[in-house]
């Protein structure tokens, strides 16, 4: 755009798709009238103008630049805006928002959703919010192949695209003269960069920092005492990256917590261990996890340990193609993210045939386990994995029997007192010791499930479970 075309732009005054204002001070309703631009049919913000459309222009720091980028990582789903500055006189500047029409209605600014009318910005009614929220869930599955402008391809982690290759290749799934293809040729095959840029799939399979924009790559998990969230946790982790390495920091996360029950069998020599949840039907669940995942909502996977159980849960439900209760037997595959869940195929990691949720109940049953329940609610899809065995979270004497001398001393100090910080736990020790080897040693104590936390930071405080 240049300064001709502006003029002629500003003399149509504003409507429902223009909207002047004096100067970026104005941000905040001003990037209201942006989402609801989104949710109408596009159209462009005009800093530098007064409303009976006289050019004033402003001063354009670094910092109002950095400002504009700050209020449109707010727009949810992710949008690319195009802002152009232009020169009016001396140091002042016309800023330019052009936005366009949205492919994902409804948007929201901040968390809230905007509405065009006219020459007026409003709050959406939660009612109109909610159509176009189940409009949005049967017509628009593409979030994936968004481009972004946020990232690079040396903003990838080059070592994950390789082994996909590799992994691939063993499956017969991808050729073997693959292996010598550029990291671009390799994007290019995968459908994952369009004329040198990223698409979101790339960044939320490949990307080494993804959470920059993409707050949805993250998985929150606990270990909760008791069988309800009542009681306080164990053990919580929030963590954050691509969906390579949350499949594997959720496994480094149940293996700490879920329970190993080793027998043998009569007549044989050989010891069989029997995990609460069997491995590969975890593995299963947390990759349909990210194929099936709504990315363009502001919710986070979930990831719950229980004294009876472990839930799973993941923001955007069941696509109205398939029924709950065809879950458990054959049925087609109906992947949210197709570029997404193509990788994990290519990979090896899945099939095409809809048997994820099969598999499943097939892991379990050799496990001699419980079959998975599935759950279509509260916005989002949850498989539950319920364990033949309840666990105890109360300090047995089992479980201080293997304790070292210097955890046997920390609980028989605990024991005395309802809470305690760490450095009251390290005066009450008989023997004095560095502030980190209490730590580490409280940390173990932690993970066994004998003791647990209160507060953050300096106010950390340390006490045993059941007591």
């Amino acid at each position: 755009m240049n300064m001709d075309q502006l003029k002629k732009l500003v003399l149509k005054g504003e409507s429902d798709h223009l909207e002047f204002k004096s100067s970026t001070k104005q941000l905040k309703p001003a990037f209201e009238t942006v989402c609801g631009f989104l949710n109408l049919k596009g159209g462009s913000i005009i800093f530098g103008v007064k409303n009976n459309g006289e050019l004033i222009g402003q001063n354009v720091s670094d910092n109002t630049k950095q400002e504009l980028a700050n209020e449109i990582r707010k727009i949810e789903p992710n949008v690319s805006i195009d802002i152009h500055y232009l020169h009016l006189h001396d140091e002042q500047q016309i800023i330019v928002l052009e936005v366009p029409e949205g492919k994902h209605v409804p948007y929201t600014y901040d968390g809230r959703p905007f509405e065009r009318t006219t020459s007026t910005t409003s709050r959406m009614t939660q009612h109109q919010y909610e159509q176009l929220i189940i409009k949005r869930n049967y017509l628009n599955h593409d979030w994936e192949e968004h481009l972004t402008n946020e990232y690079t391809i040396e903003d990838l982690d080059h070592q994950e695209i390789i082994n996909t290759i590799q992994e691939g290749i063993n499956k017969n799934r991808i050729s073997p003269e693959a292996i010598d293809y550029s990291i671009e040729q390799i994007l290019e095959n995968f459908k994952l960069i369009k004329d040198g840029r990223l698409t979101n799939a790339a960044v939320v399979l490949y990307a080494k920092n993804p959470e920059k924009i993409f707050s949805r790559c993250e998985i929150k998990m606990a270990r909760f005492r008791g069988r309800t969230k009542v009681e306080g946790f164990i053990d919580n982790q929030w963590e954050r990256g691509n969906a390579f390495q949350l499949i594997s920091l959720a496994h480094h996360f149940t293996h700490r917590h879920l329970p190993i029950a080793s027998y043998f069998e009569p007549g044989k020599l050989q010891r069989i261990d029997q995990p609460a949840v069997p491995q590969l039907a975890l593995r299963e669940a947390l990759i349909n996890a990210f194929c099936h995942k709504d990315y363009s909502i502001r919710s986070t996977t979930s990831l719950a340990i229980y004294d009876d159980r472990l839930e799973l849960w993941n923001p955007g439900g069941l696509l109205p193609e398939i029924k709950i209760e065809q879950l458990k037997g054959p049925h087609n595959s109906y992947p949210r993210n197709e570029l997404i869940a193509d990788i994990f195929y290519k990979r090896g990691w899945i099939e095409k045939w809809g048997t994820g949720t099969t598999r499943m109940m097939e892991y379990c049953r050799a496990n001699n386990t419980p079959e998975p329940e599935f759950s279509d609610s509260s916005g989002g899809f949850a498989v539950i994995f319920n364990f033949k065995e309840a666990m105890n979270t109360g300090v047995s004497s089992e479980q201080t029997t293997n304790l070292t001398l210097r955890q046997t001393e920390i609980v028989a100090v605990l024991k005395n007192e309802h809470e305690m910080s760490l450095k009251e736990i390290r005066e009450q020790l008989p023997v004095l010791l560095a502030e980190r080897t209490i730590r580490e040693n409280l940390n173990d104590l932690k993970i066994r499930g004998i003791v647990t936390t209160k507060g953050q930071a300096r106010s950390t405080k340390w006490l045993l479970i059941n007591k």
